[in-house]
């Protein structure tokens, strides 16, 4: 049932323990009463930068700018409430329906974008600010993204990483990574 939830996106253009991770985390939610639809995972820079425009313009949701965006690295999910027991997605978006997402998210050491004004999204830790960003640009332009996974594949086995991401660390580490 759970994956279900997620046949909207390409699992594999995903950060594999994100996953892992938010596999559980809509089954907490389901558990909780709460259904979540994934719509976004991976996108492209020029995808990206589409949805900006499209934002700018007054034509679509917020979009944070090419390359400014953890999604444009296989780190976050966009998930809309599925308001209604009907057949197929009754969209929700009011912000009281995505305080279940914000805390079982939180729960197990993600970033909830209700932080910051994006309450359908969820991201991986440590890569929010265009600052935090800006080297995984520069790894998948010279590179790829498998580059910037390697990458945090690495910073997941340091001791520093692990006491700043203590919910993540023992998430991760119950599902096997």
């Amino acid at each position: 049932m759970t994956r279900a939830i997620f046949k909207r996106v390409d699992l594999d253009r995903v950060y594999l323990p994100l996953v892992s991770v938010a596999l559980q985390l809509v089954a907490r939610c389901e558990a909780r009463g709460v259904s979540y639809v994934a719509t976004y995972g991976f996108r492209s820079l020029e995808e990206q930068a589409e949805l900006r425009r499209l934002y700018l313009a007054g034509k679509g949701g917020k979009a944070s700018a090419a390359g400014l965006s953890a999604h444009n690295y296989g780190l976050a999910f966009d998930f809309v409430c599925d308001g209604d027991a009907r057949p197929g997605v009754q969209p929700d978006w009011r912000l009281p329906a995505y305080r279940v997402l914000g805390e079982e998210a939180t729960a197990a050491g993600l970033v909830w974008g209700g932080r910051f004004g994006d309450a359908p999204h969820v991201q991986w830790p440590g890569y929010v600010s265009a600052l935090q960003l800006t080297p995984l640009r520069t790894l998948v332009e010279s590179s790829s993204v498998a580059a910037v996974w390697a990458r945090l594949d690495e910073e997941r086995k340091s001791p520093q990483w692990r006491a700043a991401n203590p919910k993540l660390t023992a998430e991760l580490t119950r599902l096997g990574f």
